[in-house]
């Protein structure tokens, strides 16, 4: 079936650090935008002349004004994503959607396991939103890795969850931190046996870059569980 096809405008922006950017935009006059966490919309932008369309996850659980966010990186010699960092509030963009079956299992299973890097966690986010609409029992654990600590994207909203939620625990990981960072280092996927190993009815989503997506998923199945167990999105 096609997708539909939407105008928004942007509500509001910020820099999360100093190359991302968190937008929210809204649809108007009574077009409904409805999508499940973890999918993605395919933006149609006309820049000098030349048609652009690229795929972006929707970072926000869904709301009912018709909001949703977006995360991304400015790429500098880039088309798109200049011009989008260039945007104001009450600029519009055009877009059809939703896309994509990296979604939640529901009921979600025993132990979910979410893993990404960088701005992978815009569909993550969306997912743990939806999961803690309201206080939650779940056994859930976010593995986030990037770079330094000015790059973990919604920290304090996933510290939040976690002092609210005993069952979310959030584990962080910088891959070049500095040396006052007294948490874990190196790549995310080391913390894959670390906290992961011998759960019971885990389910993983794993999103970011290919190399990381699959070496998790390696390192999932040779922990001696099933490709069953895994839902991922690659980002290159």
């Amino acid at each position: 079936m096609e997708s539909s096809s939407h105008t928004a405008y942007l509500r509001n922006v910020w820099y999360t650090n100093d190359r991302t950017k968190h937008f929210e935009f809204e649809t108007r006059n009574g077009s409904q935008f409805e999508y499940q966490p973890g999918q993605f919309i395919s933006m149609d932008v006309e820049i000098d002349g030349k048609r652009c369309i690229r795929s972006y996850s929707v970072a926000s659980s869904p709301h009912r004004d018709n909001r949703f966010d977006l995360c991304l990186n400015i790429i500098p010699h880039g088309l798109v994503s200049p011009w989008l960092f260039h945007l104001e509030p009450g600029d519009k963009i055009q877009f059809r959607g939703p896309f994509g079956a990296f979604t939640l299992r529901e009921p979600l299973d025993p132990v979910s396991a979410f893993i990404a890097t960088g701005t992978g966690i815009a569909p993550i986010r969306a997912m743990l939103q939806y999961v803690y609409q309201a206080p939650n029992p779940a056994e859930v654990w976010l593995l986030f890795g990037v770079r330094k600590e000015a790059d973990i994207l919604y920290r304090e909203e996933f510290q939040r969850i976690a002092r609210e939620n005993p069952g979310f625990h959030f584990i962080p990981t910088l891959s070049r931190p500095d040396p006052s960072w007294t948490g874990h280092t190196g790549y995310v996927q080391k913390q894959i046996t670390r906290y992961l190993a011998g759960k019971q009815g885990v389910h993983a989503y794993v999103c970011g870059l290919k190399k990381m997506v699959n070496d998790v998923c390696q390192q999932f199945l040779a922990m001696g569980y099933d490709e069953s167990a895994l839902s991922f999105e690659k980002y290159d």
